[in-house]
């Protein structure tokens, strides 16, 4: 991870959730080398959760919502079944995991992702516009579960989820941030 083009932070593992919420339509202009451009897509997301204090302490000094997580993992076979798993600080029973089978595309579909965030937190409000590279590399199906005291578990909508999923590789995002104090 890089911030702002000068702090090289190393090494990050990062899990954050994020539930697609309905938003105007609205399409970007391609970035180059890009085979075309997707509708943007709105979301709101959960605290970032990062496992390196480093990174959680730059997120938190320019005001963006971010905790300390003990380990974010994720292994096995991209092309197959994949894994993964967040333990959260509090304790080693508060985490959540997922497996997600994957069927590769022959190639890569390389579009301009555009995604905005928001958030509000506290006395805090958050907003972010993401605009990347995004390299979408198959479909696949996700299985995840959470305990009750995790990030996942309190929104409510139960310890156990199914859905689908696109691997993606992603790079190069411009990320603009804009945080506010009510």
């Amino acid at each position: 991870m890089v911030l702002d083009y000068l702090i090289d932070v190393g090494p990050v593992g990062m899990s954050h959730v994020w539930i697609e919420l309905e938003g105007p339509e609205e399409v970007v202009t391609p970035l180059p080398d890009t085979t075309g451009s997707l509708p943007t897509r709105y979301w709101f997301i959960t605290p970032h959760q990062l496992d390196s204090r480093l990174a959680r302490t730059l997120f938190g000094l320019v005001g963006i919502d971010a905790q300390f997580v003990e380990k974010v993992s994720v292994g096995g076979d991209p092309r197959g079944a994949r894994h993964g798993e967040v333990t959260e600080m509090s304790s080693p029973e508060v985490k959540y995991t997922w497996t997600e089978t994957s069927q590769l595309y022959s190639a890569p579909n390389i579009v301009t992702g555009s995604q905005r965030f928001f958030r509000v937190y506290g006395a805090r409000e958050s907003e972010a516009r993401a605009t990347c590279f995004t390299h979408f590399l198959g479909d696949a199906e996700v299985s995840l579960n959470a305990s009750a005291d995790s990030v996942i578990g309190k929104l409510g909508f139960g310890t156990s989820l199914t859905g689908f999923s696109n691997p993606v590789w992603v790079k190069h995002c411009r990320v603009d941030y804009r945080v506010d104090f009510f």
